[in-house]
This record gives structure tokens, C-alpha cells and sequence, in this order.
């Protein structure tokens, strides 16, 4: 570069300003002596200079530049620079092509430095949103928030005030920028989940009825009759003609792989003293979004008292757990992190953003709903079956008591809430039937007198059958014991369910525990820990 420029300023700069020179007119002694060094230093440059790796310093003919002007602009000047255009953009020319050869590191940060969209932010945002929406760019969009590492040049030591206006402006663009493209990412993401979880839906046992009957139905037509359109059966989105025709589902695949590329170009960011880690934010709206999405799938609604099968709330979340799996093939994320961190706060009372979760929701729902109408009389409890049966006929409530109540339903369940999550819904249990008891202890005391009566005259029939009228409120017992008596069964089964899990889940652990506990003596106090446990 410098032997070309050197050609340059030698063979065609030189040439052009001695033309104009001469033409120049009212020039003073100093301003021609200024002009015709300028022309006679450059007219002697050669490329053997640069083959001999001589040090150039042109420093001399830029400050001469800088003199010619301060000279010509006094009002007593007689060589004008605005009437001397020609002059004035030669002289420009040989200072950039003297740069070009003895200050070339200087300019190549010059040109690259980008911090001046510190000035123009409207600028600079909109051409972000810009390659944001264009997915061709997406895998490019990571050179903004680089370019805000480049702010700081705007600062300058005799101007300090500015410099806490362009570091704040700095830290918010480049944290907004990481943002959404996070947040896009994101929205792609959970597109696809949301697609995947209705294949999954589809591939549930209860849409193979309409098939069923569909083949039912050919067989006992006519030959003659037109048969009925086919359903699409799951899996029909696989099959293609051609690879040239793109579906949705490619669309969103390729963008997502151009913005994951831009979140995984550089794990950090340095902006003034901050480092700023691409990935944390993506991390964070996954998990954000994965906590969100768990409550929604639930499709809880308390005016109806509906609320997802366990089982297909569980098919949905593996569904939507296997795609963010994927992400993990476009960008360097820990999901299993995101995971642990979703599912163990569903497994509470309350998220870490004080929302209900799914062992709130279904522990309201089994308690408040499920058990009342149980004690309402609609539903049984079979104990062959192993589940609460409607008694009713069906949609003459708005649920079937077997659907959720059976031991694949609540081994689902204790899938999706775990055993802190079961420990939740037994505390809730054992909350009613206290309260049942404390009611029983009332009803007690208001009959003690007859009933110490009647423990005293077990054995006269005629004093007990005149007692036994005198007792009060004894519908009330009876129901109140048939609401403690559903409760225990309620819980021995979602026991049974848990024990169910955890015995495929951690087998080893669970066979030492209990192991443990049948060695140690009935009356250590560590095998009621064991219990709790178990």
C-alpha cells in the first residue's frame, strides 16, 4: 500500500499541483514557498524508499496544509481557498495519500471506529430492527451490540461531561440490543414448541377414536357410495415432494440457526468496565418462558373448574422439553440448567415471581374440586380399580372422576410435581381432615353427656336405644368421617403413585431407604424421618 501511494503522490499529486501553481494568483512569497516545497518533497518520493524500509514522516506536509490555510484565511489574504477550489481539493488529496503511507495504523482505526452511531441512536436502532426482521442478516446483528463497545471513543479529556451521558447510553443500547435478540430467539423457539406440542397432542390415545370409527364406518358401506375424505393422520407433515418448497417449520429453523450463530459468535462483550454475556440472556428468557409456558399448558380455569389431565400435560411437556434440547446443537446454553431451575420452582407454592404453579393448581384443583364432589355423593371411591369413579352419568358433569384419579393420572402428576410437590398436596390433605377432626372434637363435646351414657349402659339396651335419640348432629359425624375416610384414600393413592415414580426414577436411593428403615429399631426417632421421606 505504501509503494502504490508513494506512485501516487510522486507520479500524479506532484504533477497536478506544479500545473497549479503557476495559475495561482496574489499568492504571497510565504504561500508560494509553502506550495512549492509541498510539490518538490513529494515529486522526489520513490519506491526504493519503501524497498529500503525507510521510516516515513510526513507530518511536515500536513502542517504545511494547516499553515497555507491559516494564512489564506485573514481577511488581508489575497489568494482566496474558496475561489481556488482545484487548489484546495489537490491539497486535501496529497494529505489523505500522505496518511496512507506513514500513518497507516492511525487510519485503519479511524475507519473502523463506529463509535459516531453513538450521535445518531434513531439511526442506529432502526437499522438494527432492520437486520433484526431480515433473517439473510440475522447471523450478522451481533456487530451491534459490538459497536457499542466503540461509544467510548466518543469521549475526549476536555470534555468530561460528556462522558457519563455516552457510558449510560452506552450500557442501555447495547443491553437493549442483547434483549431482542434474546427475545426473537425466543419467540422462534416457543413457535416450535407450540407446533410440536400439538403433533404430540395428536399422537394421544383419545384421537384414535375418530380412526377407529372411520374404518368401521368403510367396512360397512357400500362399494358404490363415495367414501368419506381421509383424516390426516400424525406424521403426514413429513412427508415431501420436493425440498425446494419450504414450510413454516424451515422458515423458522434457519432463522433460528442465523440469530443462534450471532448469540454464539463471542461469549462476552466488553462495554466500558461491563461484560455482557449473549447467552445469560437467551438463558434467561428460555427459562423465563419455560416457567410460563408450564403454568399455561395447564389451561386451569376456576369459573369451569377445568384443568389438563396430568398424563397430556406431561405428553406437552416433554414435547416442549425436546425442542429446547435442540437448542443446545445451535448455541453453548446449559438447558439442563434451565430445567432444573423451571421444574424445581413448579414443584413449590409459588415461582420466584410469586405466580401459582402446577403443584398450586392441582392441589386446588384435586382438594377444592375433585374430593368435594366426591363428598357430594357424585363420586366413589373403587377400590378394585384403584381410583374415584363418577356415579353419575357421563356429561352430567363436566369431568370424569377415573380420568384423573386413576394410578397412571397421579403417577403423572407425581412426574410433574415431584415428591416436594406431593409433600405440597399431603400437607393440604392432612390440613382438611384436621379440620374435619377439630369439627368432630366439637360435635364430641357438645354430646358428652350422652355419650358417657351410653359407655356406661353398653350392656341395656332399653337406656341405650332411649340415649341414643338424645344424640345430636349425628348426620354430621357421619359425613364429616366419610370426608376423612375419602381423604385417606385420596392420599394413599397419590402415595402409591409417588412410591410408583420414585421407584423408576431412583431405584437405588429408594430400596436404601427403605432398606434403612427396616433395620433400624421401631422406636428410634429416625424412622419417622424415614417415613416422611417415603
Amino acid at each position: 500500500m505504501q509503494r502504490y501511494y508513494i506512485q501516487y503522490l510522486s507520479g500524479y499529486d506532484a504533477v497536478s499541483l506544479n500545473h497549479i501553481i503557476p495559475a495561482l494568483e496574489g499568492m504571497s512569497e510565504d504561500e508560494r514557498v509553502i506550495l512549492t516545497s509541498i510539490c518538490n518533497y513529494i515529486a522526489n518520493l520513490s519506491v526504493k524508499q519503501v524497498e529500503d524500509n525507510e521510516i516515513f514522516d510526513l507530518v511536515a506536509i500536513r502542517i504545511d496544509w494547516f499553515r497555507l490555510q491559516a494564512y489564506t484565511s485573514v481577511s488581508k489574504s489575497n489568494l482566496v481557498l474558496a475561489d481556488n477550489r482545484e487548489l484546495a481539493v489537490t491539497m486535501d488529496t496529497i494529505k489523505f495519500h500522505t496518511k496512507m503511507v506513514d500513518y497507516l495504523d492511525e487510519m485503519l482505526v479511524e475507519t473502523s471506529d463506529l463509535s459516531i452511531f453513538c450521535f445518531y441512536s434513531k439511526i442506529f436502532e432502526d437499522q438494527f430492527h432492520m437486520c433484526l426482521e431480515f433473517p439473510a442478516q440475522n447471523r450478522y446483528i451481533v456487530a451491534f451490540p459490538l459497536i457499542c463497545g466503540h461509544f467510548q471513543s466518543c469521549t475526549h479529556e476536555l470534555c468530561p461531561e460528556e462522558r457519563h451521558h455516552i457510558r449510560e447510553r452506552s450500557l442501555s443500547v447495547v443491553n437493549m440490543f442483547l434483549d431482542e435478540m434474546a427475545k426473537e430467539a425466543k419467540n422462534i423457539i416457543t413457535t416450535i414448541c407450540d407446533e410440536q406440542c400439538l403433533m404430540s397432542d395428536k399422537l394421544l390415545p383419545k384421537h384414535c377414536a375418530v380412526l377407529i370409527s372411520q374404518a368401521v364406518n368403510r367396512k360397512k358401506k357400500d362399494k358404490n357410495k363415495k367414501s368419506s375424505p381421509e383424516i390426516a393422520r400424525p406424521g403426514v407433515e413429513s412427508y415431501r415432494k420436493t425440498r425446494e418448497d419450504l414450510t413454516t417449520m424451515d422458515k423458522l429453523h434457519m432463522a433460528l440457526t442465523e440469530l443462534c450463530f450471532a448469540i454464539n459468535y463471542c461469549s462476552t462483550i466488553n462495554v466500558w468496565e461491563y461484560t455482557f454475556a449473549p447467552r445469560e440472556y437467551l438463558h434467561q428468557h428460555l427459562e423465563n418462558r419455560f416457567a410460563r409456558s408450564l403454568v399455561g399448558m395447564v389451561m386451569y380455569n376456576p369459573d369451569t373448574s377445568e384443568i389438563a389431565k396430568p398424563s397430556e400435560l406431561l405428553a406437552s411437556v416433554r414435547a416442549y422439553m425436546n425442542v429446547l434440547q435442540t437448542v443446545e446443537n445451535y448455541v453453548h446454553i446449559d438447558i439442563t440448567r434451565v430445567f432444573n431451575n423451571a421444574l424445581l420452582q413448579q414443584t413449590q407454592q409459588m415461582d420466584s415471581h410469586g405466580e401459582k404453579t402446577i403443584a398450586t393448581l392441582y392441589n386446588q384443583w384435586y382438594s377444592e374440586v375433585l374430593l368435594r364432589r366426591v363428598t357430594a355423593g357424585n363420586i366413589c371411591f373403587s377400590n378394585n380399580q384403584r381410583a374415584f369413579v363418577s356415579l353419575t352419568a357421563e356429561g352430567a358433569m363436566p369431568f370424569n372422576a377415573e380420568e384423573y384419579s386413576d394410578i397412571n393420572e397421579l403417577r403423572a402428576l407425581a412426574e410433574l410435581i415431584g415428591p416436594y410437590g406431593m409433600k405440597l398436596l399431603n400437607e393440604t390433605l392432612m390440613w382438611h381432615i384436621a379440620s374435619q377432626v377439630q369439627e368432630l372434637k366439637k360435635l364430641v363435646a357438645g354430646n358428652k353427656d350422652v355419650l358417657v351414657a351410653l359407655r356406661t349402659n353398653f350392656d341395656k339396651p332399653e337406656i341405650m336405644k332411649e340415649q341414643f335419640k338424645k344424640l345430636t348432629s349425628v348426620d354430621n359425624v357421619l359425613q364429616r368421617m366419610t370426608i376423612v375416610g375419602v381423604i385417606l384414600c385420596f392420599r394413599h393413592l397419590a402415595q402409591d403413585a409417588l412410591v410408583d415414580v420414585l421407584e423408576e426414577r431412583i431405584p437405588f436411593l429408594l430400596s436404601s431407604i427403605l432398606d434403612f428403615r427396616h433395620q433400624i429399631p421401631n422406636m428410634d426417632p429416625m424412622v419417622s424421618q424415614c417415613l416422611e421421606i417415603n
